[in-house]
């Protein structure tokens, strides 16, 4: 179908301790594409990881790929394309997006 929708993103790992407020944050100055940055403030480095997972949705036409950006790597993450003709429809599926 390739029509206007939204792309779902979920993404979880493991942050430094004492690291608050991750999210997802559209990069507006990407060329050719959708690239998302996982952002967080991290206080003072503490020993040890604690595991996390953001959710958010960005409007878009359908694409094969986009780009996930973390502190660490960059991630290139293939799109599955859900089409739905309904709210309804997508109201029922919802849980699968996530």
């Amino acid at each position: 179908m390739h029509s206007p929708g939204f792309f779902s993103v979920t993404v979880e790992g493991h942050a430094p301790n004492f690291t608050s407020g991750i999210q997802l944050v559209r990069d507006e100055q990407w060329v050719g594409g959708l690239a998302i940055k996982v952002m967080g403030w991290t206080g003072p480095l503490g020993k040890g990881t604690k595991p996390y997972k953001v959710h958010g949705s960005f409007p878009g036409s359908y694409l094969k790929e986009i780009v996930v950006i973390g502190s660490n790597k960059h991630e290139v993450v293939k799109v599955t394309e859900i089409p739905f003709t309904t709210d309804e429809a997508f109201a029922k599926n919802a849980d699968a997006l996530v």
